[in-house]
């Protein structure tokens, strides 16, 4: 079973995710990202999922609670997605994961610089 939490972004506002957490304590984290119809029932059950098998799994809305099912409906969301928040906010998901007391990533990130090349931010 997962849940709703809320979490900061690196400006201070508040982001939202689904979190699924591994029966046991000290879990490898993992972050889901949304396909582009939003944090639909589907990504959540992909997080579940992660959790049965002994991750901790948390997936950050990107479209602040939008969730659609048509193909056009999908395609106005990205196109109006800014790619820095959303860049950003997946960062700070990572960090939010990581500060959970059931997490270990490991100390270990993947991020693309391919939409934010100004992203200064790193991670070991």
């Amino acid at each position: 079973m997962g849940t709703k939490i809320s979490f900061p972004r690196a400006d201070g506002k508040p982001a939202t995710g689904y979190l699924a957490k591994a029966a046991k304590a000290n879990a490898p984290g993992v972050v889901v990202i949304q396909e582009w119809w939003g944090l639909n029932d589907n990504i959540k059950d992909i997080a579940r999922r992660f959790a049965a098998e002994g991750f901790v799994a948390l997936a950050p809305d990107l479209y602040h609670g939008q969730v659609v099912s048509e193909p056009n409906e999908a395609r106005k969301l990205v196109m109006a997605l800014d790619m820095d928040a959303a860049v950003g906010c997946l960062l700070y998901t990572s960090d939010a994961a990581d500060e959970l007391p059931c997490v270990d990533l490991g100390g270990r990130r993947i991020i693309t610089k391919k939409h934010t090349p100004s992203l200064s931010r790193s991670h070991p």
